[in-house]
């Protein structure tokens, strides 16, 4: 039932399965490439210390933070629910196909 008959519908588990590892991936990955900015802008802190721009640096650098946890959050949260519709997919299928007696 994984495959489609032409015309028909039909489930590409192993896209299912690459999307969810696409996700994980994606999600393990945000928080080190969301902190690249981190050194530079510290530096710029650092340099500018005793000026307002310091202390706004320093604040859009915790704003910065914060997204990229959030956007990891709902990485994770979309890689979790991409693997449960696969999950769901593939009991789906079974469940349809012994109640018809498909082998």
């Amino acid at each position: 039932m994984s495959t489609p008959a032409p015309g028909g519908f039909g489930v590409n588990h192993d896209a299912l399965d690459k999307a969810h590892t696409t996700l994980t991936n994606l999600a393990h990955d945000c928080p080190g490439a969301g902190g690249v900015a981190d050194d530079a802008t510290g530096t710029a802190v650092g340099a500018l210390k005793g000026w307002d721009s310091a202390g706004a640096l320093k604040e859009s650098l915790d704003e910065w933070h914060q997204q990229v946890k959030a956007l990891t959050g709902r990485l994770n949260a979309n890689a979790a629910a991409m693997q449960g519709t696969g999950a769901n997919y593939r009991s789906t299928n079974l469940a349809v196909a012994q109640s018809l007696q498909v082998p």
